[in-house]
């Protein structure tokens, strides 16, 4: 299964350390019994994984002149429809935990061999939402699993997992992007309605990095990305408004969740930063194009109301109160 880290994945954009390490167990023959993929949601765990499960069965794998997975054989094409018998998914579902009964029913078929390849594939989905006790009822699968079975634990958390668990699989994070990567990646797309286009920044910081996130957002998000539009105009009414506007609007436009607060002063904090950029040609990544007000706030102006907007995401995260930190902020940022 020798293959260099250029070729392995293909599918899967960056990480380029997930890559690397695959590549190199599967050269060695070595693979891990199981390893757990742990980043936010739409980081690409669920791809990676299907990759990889692709990978492991793939009917070319050992043929260095296809990329591993092939994506094409019998095998891989199965396992992209969710077709495989061998590769087999678990997950919270609309429970809000797993529970030990699903992990009772990965031990009932553990030792059932391999329908169509050499090897089982477990897919445990949001494994950060194992209970105590479905973690313990893994932990003798993980220690000792029958040769032809592997694991893949997805996780938003690994913190989450026991100790023991960790300790039996090798972690992996999915890599994130940056918002100007994840900006060029959606203006990629030939099939975006003109409002999606309009969302493509907005979807691009408020995904956190995660492209599978992004493209949600931008085909799914409205509620999500109004938000982006509250940090526009909140931003506006910091550098350019009365105080008596701005207030109001704290009032009756901002959104109550303490949470969605925190995200909207983070891309407060993007606005600012593109308008100091602003100042010295740097590149816009919050704005498509630069506001009538941004040549008229100095750079003083800039820097000290960014320092007040990150004092306000610090005090709420410490549990301040809300409407108390955001008039401060109003008032003496």
């Amino acid at each position: 299964m020798a293959q260099s880290a250029r070729e392995i994945f293909p599918a899967l954009l960056g990480n380029d350390k997930l890559k690397n390490t695959l590549s190199a167990d599967f050269a060695s023959g070595k693979s891990a019994h199981a390893y757990i993929l742990d980043g936010p949601a739409g980081s690409g765990k669920r791809t990676a994984a299907t990759l990889i499960a692709q990978a492991v069965l793939c009917e070319n794998r050992s043929d260095p002149s296809h990329p591993l997975p092939c994506g094409k054989c019998p095998a891989c094409r199965k396992i992209a429809g969710g077709l495989s018998v061998d590769v087999l998914r678990i997950s919270n579902g609309d429970h809000a935990t797993i529970g030990v009964e699903a992990i009772r029913q990965i031990r009932q078929t553990l030792y059932v061999a391999p329908n169509d390849g050499d090897k089982k594939i477990y897919i445990i989905e949001n494994a950060h939402r194992m209970t105590v006790q479905a973690q313990n009822a893994l932990l003798l699968s993980l220690e000792e699993p029958p040769p032809y079975v592997m694991f893949l634990l997805l996780t938003e958390d690994s913190s989450a997992l026991l100790e023991t668990v960790r300790s039996r699989a090798p972690t992996i994070k999915t890599e994130l992007f940056s918002a100007a990567f994840v900006t060029e990646y959606l203006s990629s797309s030939n099939d975006l309605t003109p409002a999606q286009k309009e969302r493509i920044s907005a979807a691009a910081h408020l995904c956190g990095g995660a492209l599978g996130s992004a493209l949600n957002l931008l085909k799914n998000g409205e509620a999500e990305l109004s938000l982006y539009r509250t940090a526009e105009e909140f931003t506006s009414l910091l550098l350019t408004g009365r105080k008596t506007d701005t207030l109001v609007f704290v009032n009756t436009a901002l959104p109550k969740e303490r949470e969605k607060t925190r995200t909207m002063l983070t891309l407060v904090r993007f606005a600012l930063r593109d308008l100091l950029a602003s100042k010295k040609g740097g590149e816009l990544l919050f704005f498509t194009e630069l506001p009538s007000y941004a040549r008229r706030v100095s750079i003083r102006r800039l820097l000290e109301l960014s320092e007040a907007v990150v004092q306000a995401e610090n005090d709420i995260a410490a549990n301040g109160a809300q409407q108390t930190v955001l008039t401060a902020l109003v008032c003496g940022g």
